[in-house]
Formats: C-alpha cells, sequence, structure tokens
C-alpha cells in the first residue's frame, strides 16, 4: 500500500503546485493589464493637458521653437528619474556613472564623453525637436483634439518605414491599418474644405507624425525594442542636445524677429512650466511604463487623448461645434491605430482559428476528446481489475 501510495501523493502535489503556479501567473497577467489600462488613461490625460497649455502659451506667446526648446530641456530629468526608480527595486546598488555607462552603449561604443553623447544623440535630439515643433505649429491652426488625432498616424507611418528599412514582416491587417489611417488624414482635410487654412494645419501633423515615426525607426534600428534604461539615457541625452546644440536657433530666430517678443511682453512661464511638466510626465510614463505594464496597454493613452482633448476644446476653449466629419475621421483613425497594436501573428491565428470554426473542427475535437476521455476510463478499469484479483487470492 505504501509503494502505491507514494507516487498518488506525488501526483497530487504536483496538481497543487500547479494550479497555485496558474492562479499566480493569472493574478500577475491582470495586475499588469490593470496597471497598463491606468498607465493609459494617465498618458492620456497628460498630453491633453499638456497640449491645452501649449494651445493657452501660443495664444499670448507665440514663439512655438523657444516653447519647444524649453519642454526639450527637461528631458534631462528622465535618467534620473529612472535611476531613482531602478535603485528602490535593484538587488545589487549600482553608481549612476556606472549604470549609465552600461545604458548608453548603443550610443557611445568606445570611453563615453559628453562630445560622444552629443554626437551620437543629435540625430535624434533634432527628429524629436523637429516633430514638437511641427506639432505646436499644427496647433495654431487646429483643434487640439484633430492635432492628436492625426498624431496617432504616426503608427501607420513607423510600421511602413520599419518595412522598407527594418524588413519588418509583412502584415496584412497592418496594412488595412495604414489605408484608414490615410482615410482619416484625407477626411480630416477635407473637413473645412481644401481651400481652408485647416490643411495647412493637418499638413502640419502630419509632418510632425511622420518625423515622430523616423524617431521611432531610428531608435530601434540603433537600439532594437525599446528598453527603460536606453529610452532614459536617450532622452536625458536629447534634453542635453537641445540646451547646447539647438540654443543658438532660438537666438536666430530672435534675432531675424521670426520669434521676436518686446523686452516689456510678459512670458508665460507659469503655462509653459506646467506644459514642460506634463509633458516629462507623458515622457515618464511612456518610457519607464513598460517596467510594470504591458506596452501595448499604454500605448492606448494615445488613442484616449483623441476625446480628452476634444473634451478640452469644447468645455474649456469654447471651441467650435465639433463637426460628423471630424467625428466620423478620428474614428477612422482609431480603427487603424488599435489595428496597428495587434501582435504579430494575430492575423494568421485569427483566420485558422475561423477556418478550424467555419469546417466544424470544434466537433471534431470535442469526439476526440470523448474518445480519450472513454480509452482513458477503460485503461483504468484495465488495470485496476488485475490488482483487485491479486489481493483477492
Amino acid at each position: 500500500m505504501a509503494e502505491d501510495g507514494q507516487p498518488r501523493m506525488k501526483t497530487e502535489e504536483c496538481s497543487e503546485d500547479s494550479q497555485v503556479c496558474y492562479a499566480c501567473c493569472s493574478l500577475r497577467a491582470i495586475r499588469r493589464a490593470v496597471l497598463g489600462l491606468l498607465l493609459g488613461c494617465g498618458v492620456a490625460l497628460a498630453w491633453a493637458g499638456a497640449t491645452h497649455c501649449a494651445k493657452q502659451s501660443l495664444g499670448q506667446f507665440p514663439a512655438p521653437f523657444f516653447m519647444t526648446w524649453f519642454c526639450g530641456a527637461w528631458n534631462i530629468l528622465l535618467f534620473p528619474l529612472y535611476y531613482l526608480g531602478h535603485t528602490l527595486g535593484a538587488v545589487e546598488w549600482q553608481w549612476p556613472k556606472a549604470h549609465f555607462r552600461q545604458c548608453s552603449g548603443f550610443l557611445v561604443a568606445e570611453d563615453m564623453t559628453v562630445r560622444r553623447l552629443l554626437k551620437g544623440a543629435a540625430p535624434f535630439s533634432v527628429l524629436l525637436s523637429l516633430s514638437g515643433y511641427l506639432y505646436l505649429l499644427a496647433l495654431r491652426r487646429i483643434s487640439a483634439g484633430d492635432a492628436s488625432a492625426i498624431l496617432c498616424c504616426s503608427q501607420a507611418f513607423v510600421f511602413l518605414l520599419s518595412w522598407i528599412g527594418l524588413k519588418d514582416r509583412f502584415m496584412g491587417v497592418r496594412i488595412v491599418a495604414v489605408i484608414l489611417s490615410i482615410t482619416g488624414i484625407v477626411m480630416m482635410a477635407y473637413a473645412d474644405g481644401f481651400h481652408s487654412d485647416s490643411i495647412t494645419g493637418v499638413a502640419l501633423g502630419v509632418s510632425s507624425a511622420l518625423t515622430t515615426a523616423l524617431y521611432k525607426v531610428l531608435f530601434r534600428k540603433r537600439v532594437g525594442e525599446v528598453q527603460p534604461g536606453e529610452a532614459s539615457v536617450l532622452l536625458s541625452c536629447v534634453g542635453l542636445c537641445s540646451c547646447v546644440l539647438h540654443s543658438w536657433a532660438c537666438v536666430l530666430l530672435y534675432l531675424t524677429h521670426v520669434e521676436y517678443w518686446p523686452p516689456t511682453q510678459s512670458i508665460p512661464w507659469d503655462t509653459m512650466c506646467m506644459m514642460a511638466t506634463l509633458f516629462l510626465v507623458f515622457n515618464v510614463l511612456v518610457s519607464l511604463g513598460s517596467m510594470i505594464a504591458s506596452p501595448a496597454l499604454i500605448s492606448t493613452g494615445m488613442l484616449l487623448s483623441i476625446p480628452a482633448n476634444t473634451a478640452v476644446d469644447f468645455y474649456v476653449s469654447a471651441a467650435r461645434p465639433i463637426s460628423q466629419v471630424r467625428v466620423s475621421a478620428a474614428c477612422v483613425i482609431g480603427a487603424g491605430y488599435l489595428l496597428l497594436l495587434l501582435p504579430e501573428g494575430w492575423d494568421d491565428s485569427a483566420f485558422r482559428w475561423i477556418d478550424g470554426l467555419w469546417r466544424g473542427g470544434w466537433q471534431a475535437d470535442s469526439e476526440v476528446g470523448d474518445e480519450a476521455g472513454a480509452d482513458i476510463g477503460a485503461n483504468a478499469k484495465h488495470k485496476t481489475k488485475p490488482a483487485g484479483i491479486a489481493a483477492l487470492t
């Protein structure tokens, strides 16, 4: 009896352990999903608040490049914030310089100096500053909701550039998403007519989305998959480039009276500081949120920023009534954005599942399962019967 009972106890213990592991994995997945949704809502609120502050600041102080430079300089704080969070959760403590050197290997392959860091981060800094500058120019001509919807099309441009430049896998669903994004852009431009001033704003928004896509594709080519440490180092170096290299552009625009303001004019520092803080919060949530939540759920924050910005335009800015064409365009762009968030191989799995369902594969599976259960029961009876006979004899 002891020999027969021991394996049974081990089997019961293994089954209990597997159930506990499955329950822990389920709870971990649920917690990660909830955190992703919360961070996505935070991304939407941060972007909507920053966009509203930017639009308000542009009305009082029409200097978009200076505002872009001011907000970009705040990105220097990204790596200190990341290092603080990493130190609180790390098992072994590491010096900030050593950890910075470890995360900045994609920028500087040799001895790390400030000059080499600036040289490696300069292309990223130019693209990010140009994207922000074009976005602020678009905000002067179109509403914040329209600008956010157009910026969501950057995901479609990322797929096209990655397919061409990085040789990513071709996916039919993402081609459909690209077509939907382009259709939404055309509808957005058609909302007020192709000869109105908003067509310029739509063109500037598309240029900002394309520049953002170039930044993301270049980051993937140099770094690979997005890692919190590398992203924080890159954004901190971008902020350093903004302070050191882009200051001359602000001075040049001021001297040429392209962005000129008299000395007596008051600069809205409070609104600009709020805008820079919210943009910094947005970058922290997007770049560092992947450590605790799913990046796909965090990316939904940009999609949620469309209704958030539209609500701010309607209730705070007293914007004009929303047209049905704009609502339809935003819905089309949102549908394309959601399709682009689907993982690779999703379409093949879905087509196989639909094909199996259409061919009645679920019935065959159930029949196979019943037959397997019957065979297992028969084998169990066949094995237990000789044991009983032997015991009686």
